[in-house]
């Protein structure tokens, strides 16, 4: 996918899912030694079967029922493109933006390992993009995971 077919359109939401787990910035540098990429995708195992989903049609379910009832216990069928949103907790601040990214890494990991997504490559998920919300202070820490279909 170039940049000039990029778009994305509400028409072409898949499903979000929330996580309540909190996002870290991944700002203490990625080293040879994977010990703390591991503790954090071990974490991020540990929640994803607590999470939620919000269906495109509003239909609200806990991510097993997800999972068993439309995903039919199998990976995404398609290519998608992917919106990671932190919500920020009490006392949070704004991260610079690639932040968002660098700190999703083991989230997206945890997603294939999981059995959401077969791949994070560009040939399953052609795109991502990472934001942060602080309208929900009183409710987070937590991430939003929105999947949108995705063509190119």
């Amino acid at each position: 996918m170039q940049f000039q077919d990029f778009s994305i359109s509400p028409s072409d939401k898949l499903f979000t899912l929330t996580i309540k787990k909190e996002l870290k910035n991944g700002n203490t540098g990625r080293t040879k030694h994977f010990s703390a990429a591991h503790r954090e995708k071990q974490q991020w195992l540990a929640a994803i079967p607590q999470g939620s989903v919000v269906t495109a049609q509003g239909v609200q379910m806990t991510l097993g029922q997800f999972y068993h009832e439309v995903l039919l216990e199998d990976v995404l069928a398609q290519r998608v493109g992917l919106v990671i949103e932190r919500v920020l907790g009490p006392r949070q601040r704004l991260w610079d933006h690639d932040s968002t990214l660098r700190g999703a890494k083991e989230l997206v990991d945890s997603l294939v390992t999981y059995g959401i997504l077969q791949d994070d490559n560009a040939k399953h998920v052609s795109w991502c993009l990472g934001v942060q919300d602080s309208d929900d202070k009183e409710n987070g820490p937590y991430v939003r995971i929105h999947f949108f279909g995705s063509q190119g």
